[in-house]
């Protein structure tokens, strides 16, 4: 349980991160290897990066919220707590004069984030139909 809360609590603290750094050019931040930089940087992905961090979010929460039997209340509320914290996250660049605000990425944020819970629910479906045990 505290391994998911950490992994929760780091995902979130990237996504801040990643959000506030006053040039969008993942290049430019240390830890992000270059193919992962390469892709963020490209034009077209421009939006659709937002969706990656929050893919992960989705999977790790919708595993512990499948392990833990939650009601589909839990799991429509936490997909709008994630897509929450990319509203919060997009909120934040308004101050800051090299980034903007854009819906498109609350959007992918909030895209990403179902992709996620779906992927979990599936597969620990897909899981528990095999009889396979965590």
């Amino acid at each position: 349980m505290r391994l998911v809360f950490l992994l929760v609590a780091l995902g979130i603290a990237l996504v801040f991160y990643l959000s506030w750094v006053p040039n969008p050019d993942m290049a430019l931040v240390w830890f992000v290897p270059d193919w992962i930089a390469n892709w963020t940087d490209a034009r077209a992905n421009g939006d659709l990066r937002t969706a990656v961090p929050f893919v992960f979010l989705g999977l790790i929460t919708g595993v512990w919220l499948f392990r833990l039997r939650k009601s589909s209340v839990w799991w429509l509320a936490t997909l709008v707590g994630l897509t929450g914290i990319a509203a919060i996250a997009e909120a934040g660049q308004i101050a800051m004069p090299h980034r903007h605000f854009s819906w498109a990425d609350i959007g992918w944020g909030g895209v990403g984030s179902f992709l996620g819970l779906l992927v979990a629910y599936g597969g620990m479906q897909t899981l528990k139909w095999l009889k396979v045990s965590l």
